[in-house]
């Protein structure tokens, strides 16, 4: 899910995220995940990202689950971040590894043990993402983390290497749930085995994203298919502009209003939503 950010640049427009949910649930999407990448939640303070947190959870009123991404630079935020996701009544928490730093294995573990056990009642996901975060969740950390987490639900996996996501996917007990986050191979990463899709573009144009999801899951494969062929043609488009600006232009076209992106990074002002269009008319 995107989020809505003010004129300051820097503070969350609380008042727009129900009109976003409304949007998203309306439009028949399966849960949120909230301030993960594409919602800037590392952009923000962790009070605000609070606000933004509990005001979701309001908005949704319970019709659809509600993924709060936890995940900070620190151990301690994190875990500030975790026992407030219980207080207003979350239903997971997830963490990406920390990011820009290298940290080793068994660090990477106690984090995740650390995090996990502020909220034991909870589900609590790990989130992989090394593109960006630079330390990754590889089989031999999972297995251990299914090990040492009693609350361990499962694993949002955002890389791009289909053999690396097989891997993956394998070491994920039939217990836990495996979320496929790279959308050019989400159809194959379901067909593999993943039970289900977390999708940065879906926040703005979530009508492929729950077809093809709908499609495969009653064996449509043709039309799954068709699916995933719109999607890699949308992201074609998408590839040419600043992607968290071009997916909040759209959402602000589409009479979403979310603002801009959290400055450095810029608005754009291409008309991306009109070549989504073209796109999605063929």
């Amino acid at each position: 899910m995107a989020t809505p950010i003010d004129q300051s640049g820097y503070r969350v427009a609380t008042e727009q995220i129900a009109p976003l949910v409304d949007f998203l649930v309306e439009r028949q999407v399966g849960g949120l995940f909230v301030g993960g990448t594409t919602g800037e939640g590392v952009l923000l303070s962790v009070e605000e990202r609070k606000r933004l947190h509990a005001e979701t959870v309001a908005a949704t009123e319970k019709r659809i689950p509600v993924l709060i991404h936890v995940g900070t630079n620190t151990t301690r935020q994190s875990f500030d971040l975790a026992v407030h996701a219980a207080e207003i009544g979350a239903d997971a928490t997830v963490c990406v590894t920390p990011y820009f730093y290298p940290v080793d294995a068994d660090s990477l573990v106690s984090y995740f043990k650390t995090i996990a056990a502020a909220t034991p009642d909870l589900p609590f996901l790990v989130y992989d993402i090394p593109q960006f975060a630079n330390n990754t969740i590889s089989p031999a950390l999972l297995a251990r983390l299914v090990d040492e987490i009693p609350n361990l639900a499962g694993v949002k996996c955002s890389i791009g290497d289909g053999q690396a996501i097989r891997r993956l996917i394998d070491a994920t007990p039939d217990s836990m749930l495996f979320l496929a986050g790279n959308e050019s191979i989400m159809l194959g990463s379901l067909a593999m085995g993943a039970h289900g899709a977390i999708s940065g573009l879906s926040t703005a144009v979530p009508e492929p994203f729950v077809g093809l999801i709908d499609a495969f899951s009653n064996g449509r494969m043709q039309e799954a298919q068709n699916w995933a062929r719109t999607i890699n043609r949308l992201l074609n488009v998408l590839g040419n502009y600043p992607r968290i600006g071009a997916i909040k232009q759209i959402l602000n076209k589409r009479g979403v209003t979310v603002g801009d992106p959290v400055p450095p990074r810029g608005r754009v002002e291409a008309p991306v939503w009109e070549q989504f269009l073209t796109v999605l008319s063929k």
